[in-house]
């Protein structure tokens, strides 16, 4: 289950996230955090504005409601959400997670 908790900047997700992987892509459940592999590199906050991307891709949210509240500079993250229901966010993120496994799921790749 992923653990969501809100805050006044939103709704807060902890990600353990893997920079200058392959492809960008969710990877699963790590822990109590989502595990997401980032194709950038991790300079210039490249690695942060590549997970919020992706995030808002797969989650059909507008750029600016996804942002790394806690851990830019670090591979546990925490990120934060508006402009969506938590109820629909844990939904679409234990969505994405479940599917990270299966081969060929353009879901969780971009």
């Amino acid at each position: 289950m992923v653990t969501v908790r809100a805050s006044m900047d939103g709704l807060l997700v902890g990600f353990r996230v893997s920079p200058s992987a392959r492809v960008t892509r969710m990877q699963g459940v790590y822990g109590d955090r989502l595990k997401v592999r980032v194709s950038a590199p991790p300079e210039d906050d490249r690695a942060n504005a590549e997970l919020t991307a992706a995030l808002a891709r797969w989650l059909g949210l507008p750029g600016g409601c996804v942002s790394v509240h806690a851990g830019h500079t670090m591979r546990d993250k925490v990120v934060s959400f508006t402009g969506i229901d938590e109820h629909v966010l844990r939904e679409r993120l234990e969505s994405l997670a479940g599917c990270a496994g299966r081969e060929g799921s353009r879901a969780a790749r971009t």
